[in-house]
């Protein structure tokens, strides 16, 4: 047997709640973008699980031009294997064997358009088939996403408790299906703007809830090596005060895939190019997949005490926790909490934040 040391970077950010996996529910966030750890196993398996409809207006797009540009172009990394292929909706939503059956941009609209409630009406009637429109199809839909445009930014704490409530009536009714919850694209308004407030209300009650989320505000706040810009302004174009991380990622690392070319709406093309990653990744987990990043959830019980859990990995025999206040700073092995069976807690200051990365530090290979 063969020691290996491996490391599993699990951030978590402590000013209101965390993006984060929960035990039962499933978080796609910016940790979930590097596709190369995904078997393509799994990748065929959710092709042949999921029936899929996703509306969106012209921000949700970013998803799918990520996807046809991961499509278009796999075959020239070796790691992509010719496993990501689609079939768009429109006038044929019946995707050919092999390939993942997408209704884009059906039903019409988005979460905030035309207003904060059609959305749900017209899924209900797609469920439903209702309507001719969707009757002369045979293949139910089983995953239902929906994305904002901008109308997160501007709802109330009112409009997302809508929203919520909405999805989670769609959910009691319509118990074989999955609906993919969604967070806001960034607007520049940074942590304490209305949206990431809105957003972390989303994310609350999916992390509650055991939901699925798409986290989509949170895939724009970082770039692929970790640098966190929610807290510099950053907005859907990946500007922020000082620049623009996705271009500035792009010119460090010319030639690498996430930069493939496309015209992402509103963005830069890193950006569409690591959500459709992420929409991969997610629908991955969702046939069945454990990846050895651990599913993970932060529950601050009161104002004192945080508690940080995970799922197993496989090969691990110990773990330790280390902690910063800085992301872009070093990590040190915490040792002021208490260690329990995959959980550690330790007091916390609701004036400071911290970050805190759960390491793997033995694990054992032939």
């Amino acid at each position: 047997m063969k020691k290996q040391v491996v490391i599993f970077s699990v951030i978590v950010w402590l000013f209101g709640f965390c993006s984060a996996a929960s035990a039962q529910g499933l978080i796609i966030n910016y940790l979930c973008t590097d596709i190369r750890q995904v078997p393509s196993a799994w990748i065929d398996s959710a092709k042949t699980l999921f029936k899929m409809t996703y509306g969106h207006t012209s921000h949700g797009s970013q998803v799918v031009t990520g996807m046809e540009i991961l499509m278009n172009h796999d075959s020239l990394f070796d790691f992509f294997n010719d496993h990501y292929h689609y079939r768009f909706g429109g006038s044929n939503p019946l995707a050919p064997e092999g390939d993942l059956s997408l209704w884009d941009y059906i039903p019409g609209g988005d979460l905030g358009n035309p207003d904060r409630v059609t959305w749900a009406a017209r899924t209900r009637t797609m469920l439903t088939n209702s309507d001719g429109a969707y009757a002369v199809y045979p293949h139910f839909r089983n995953l239902v996403m929906w994305s904002w445009c901008g109308q997160a930014g501007t709802a109330t704490a009112a409009d997302i408790d809508t929203y919520l409530t909405l999805m989670t009536d769609l959910e009691t009714d319509f118990p074989d299906v999955t609906f993919v919850y969604m967070t806001g694209h960034l607007d520049g308004t940074g942590e304490t703007g209305n949206l990431n407030q809105r957003n972390e209300q989303i994310r609350q009650h999916c992390i509650t809830n055991n939901k699925v989320l798409f986290d989509f505000a949170d895939i724009e706040s970082y770039d692929p090596d970790g640098s966190y810009f929610l807290d510099r302004g950053a907005n859907d174009n990946c500007a922020y005060v000082g620049g623009n991380w996705a271009q500035e990622w792009c010119a460090a690392h010319p030639g690498d895939p996430l930069c493939e070319t496309c015209s992402c709406a509103h963005s830069q093309p890193l950006n569409c190019n690591l959500k459709a990653r992420a929409f991969w990744w997610m629908l991955a987990k969702l046939a069945g997949w454990e990846s050895n990043v651990p599913q993970e959830a932060v529950i601050r019980t009161d104002g004192t005490n945080l508690t940080l859990r995970w799922s197993p990995v496989v090969g691990a025999t110990s773990y330790k926790v280390y902690s910063s206040s800085d992301p872009a700073g070093d990590f040190i092995e915490d040792l002021s909490g208490s260690y329990g069976d995959l959980e550690w807690t330790t007091s916390v200051s609701d004036s400071c934040k911290y970050y805190y990365v759960a390491a793997i530090i033995e694990s054992y290979s032939p």
